[in-house]
């Protein structure tokens, strides 16, 4: 039963509120399921077994990779898998099933039979969405963190190649017609002053391991799934589409955030176009998962922010976007009836909360959704859009504080006219990566999206300081980015959230040489007299809590003082400066450090100033 509107009512008492507030003193962990004792299991990515009998469900906060029986609609197995599993692929013979350790940085394969794992490989930082060759031999795995892909030999299960690609890719897949992987890298990387900056999608060519960037439209950014055509001509991919360039002073027909569905030619690898999943004045927001039937005739997509599926009329969408002369195609990114004047989807409702994961059963006439925030799969006539069956990973789940706070943060129904949710703007409570120019301290001023990360034990917020506290500015977040006046107990719950988030593990400090040279990095940092770093960034949360002017103020700021922030967690939060045009942290030493007013760094050597900026990234 869905109980969005009772989740919203529960109060929170104010000594969850001091509990949660002391978890920011312990560094270095994720962010925890629950903050008293609850077990919530987040049902996140989904593969089928050959014979279809058999749906494998990675269960990201529950630490289990659950095996749905589809017949009876019951759990079958439930398989111990630590490390936050994410993604989860199956061999072809169905012996072993993959599954990505986000927070252990290993891919283990897991033996159904005995319910163990039975090797594991390791990988990059903070491995993400799987992709398994049709033959099985190699798994393609998405490290967040090191912007990096790993080919896995799976008869080893050891990493045989690294191949570099922008920024934290979450999913890939695999056109295998084409002898192609293509990588969605999920946030955009450059200045918030470059023009068209936007997400980059890669393409690996499996013969030569060469890597190609097709940039997408202008806001494009938080990719998340992308499935390739049956006939491998052709991928589609799922994003945000931020508007970033215009003030955030309204919200309807879509004028902060809209969502958008990207159609890219695989061999030419060049944007057909890109087109708006969203309705005139109704938001479809934060698209998740994508799957296609073996025909190729219809794509199903998971709106996470407003707990819905969409069923995209493939052979409709192409008609209708070929129809368009090709010069008015990139206009179809702003067009809002697109799709719906068309007849080219329909929405239906996912019948869980926080839809992720998607699959078709193997007939294709059911479709298999998990719902992150429900503890469920929903099991969906994929005609019709009819709920056949619920089917329950776990007790029904009853929200304490910290869960109920997460779901706040990426419920777009709490938003006028459901465009976007706390989520759009801030992924896993970080930065989009974007500028926005917001009304906390007047228009005209842009400023980079900042994490949230430790925001409530580093008063004052916002670059300018001008709320007093993190429960001020989500209070002001409710009002003017989701345009909601909100209830005490939504501001209390979203405050417990933030307050419960810990930062991640730097790549850094898995790697001895960088960490080597992270060290003597610190010795920099920490020494007063000759780089003054430590003066306004004093551990452990490396911010003095003052306003300071080191000579950032661009032609956007009326005034040159900022507030300090936090250092924790440098290597997420890129680009960098209160107006993002410090693309890496050399930069930041560098390039934007007039006169040295940003600490004492133009006397370093070249070798120094890696030194520290490894030691920043480690942080």
């Amino acid at each position: 039963m869905m109980r969005s509107s009772a989740w919203r009512r529960t109060g929170v008492c104010s000594a969850a509120i001091a509990m949660a507030s002391v978890l920011v003193a312990t560094l270095g962990g994720q962010t925890p399921a629950s903050s008293q004792g609850a077990t919530y299991l987040s049902p996140l990515c989904v593969a089928l077994s050959p014979d279809g009998s058999l749906l494998y469900v990675t269960e990201h906060t529950g630490d289990r990779l659950a095996a749905v029986d589809i017949h009876s609609g019951k759990v079958a197995k439930e398989i111990r898998v630590p490390g936050a599993p994410s993604g989860v692929a199956v061999a072809p013979d169905g012996k072993r099933v993959f599954v990505a350790c986000a927070e252990q940085n290993t891919v283990v394969a897991v033996d159904p039979a005995s319910s163990r794992t039975s090797a594991k490989a390791v990988v990059g930082a903070h491995p993400w969405g799987l992709t398994l060759s049709s033959d099985g031999s190699t798994l393609y795995v998405c490290n967040r963190f090191t912007h990096d892909v790993s080919v896995v030999d799976t008869a080893k299960m050891a990493e045989t190649a690294r191949i570099p690609v922008v920024r934290e890719p979450k999913f890939a897949t695999l056109c295998e017609a084409n002898n192609t992987l293509i990588v969605g890298n999920s946030l955009a990387l450059g200045s918030n002053h470059e023009p068209g900056l936007a997400a980059d999608i890669t393409f690996v060519d499996l013969a030569t391991s060469q890597t190609t960037q097709l940039r997408l439209p202008t806001g494009c950014n938080e990719v998340e799934q992308l499935v390739c055509s049956p006939d491998g001509e052709w991928v589609y991919v799922v994003s945000l589409l931020s508007r970033f360039l215009v003030p955030t002073t309204q919200i309807q027909r879509g004028w902060i955030n809209t969502n958008a569905l990207s159609v890219i030619h695989v061999k030419t690898r060049q944007l057909l176009a890109t087109v708006l999943l969203d309705d005139l004045d109704l938001g479809a927001a934060n698209p998740y998962g994508v799957a296609m039937t073996k025909d190729g005739t219809r794509l199903f997509v998971t709106i996470s922010g407003s707990h819905e599926v969409m069923i995209v009329d493939v052979p409709k969408l192409h008609e209708i976007i070929e129809a368009t002369p090709a010069e008015e195609r990139p206009e179809l990114a702003n067009d809002l009836t697109f799709l719906y004047r068309n007849d080219a989807k329909k929405r239906i409702k996912a019948e869980g909360f926080g839809p992720r994961g998607l699959t078709l059963t193997a007939d294709e006439r059911g479709l298999l959704v998990a719902n992150y925030f429900s503890d469920t799969v929903s099991l969906i006539d994929a005609r019709s859009g009819k709920l056949v069956r619920t089917i329950a990973l776990g007790p029904e789940p009853k929200m304490d504080g910290v869960r109920r706070g997460e779901f706040l943060f990426a419920d777009a129904t709490m938003c006028f006219q459901h465009w976007q949710s706390c989520l759009s703007c801030h992924p896993d409570g970080r930065s989009d990566g974007l500028m926005w120019d917001l009304m906390n301290d007047g228009l005209g001023n842009p400023k980079n999206a900042k994490s949230l990360l430790l925001s409530g034990a580093t008063p004052p917020v916002m670059a300018h300081g001008v709320r007093d506290t993190m429960r001020t500015a989500i209070d002001a977040g409710f009002r003017y980015i989701l345009f909601r006046v909100p209830e005490e107990a939504d501001v209390d719950a979203v405050e417990i959230y933030l307050n419960s988030m810990k930062p991640s593990r730097s790549p850094v400090l898995d790697n001895k040489e960088m960490k080597k040279r992270a060290d003597r990095g610190r010795k920099l940092f920490m020494d007063a007299k000759r780089t003054g770093c430590v003066t306004c960034h004093p551990a452990e949360l490396y911010t003095d809590l003052q306003m300071h002017n080191v000579g950032t103020q661009s032609q956007f700021d009326r005034e040159g003082e900022f507030d300090t922030p936090t250092l924790v967690e440098l290597f997420r939060s890129a680009p960098y400066l209160h107006d993002g045009t410090a693309v890496t942290l050399k930069d930041v030493l560098t390039t934007r450090n007039t006169g040295d007013m940003h600490g004492k760094t133009s006397g370093l050597s070249p070798e120094e100033i890696e030194d520290l900026a490894l030691f920043l990234q480690s942080l």
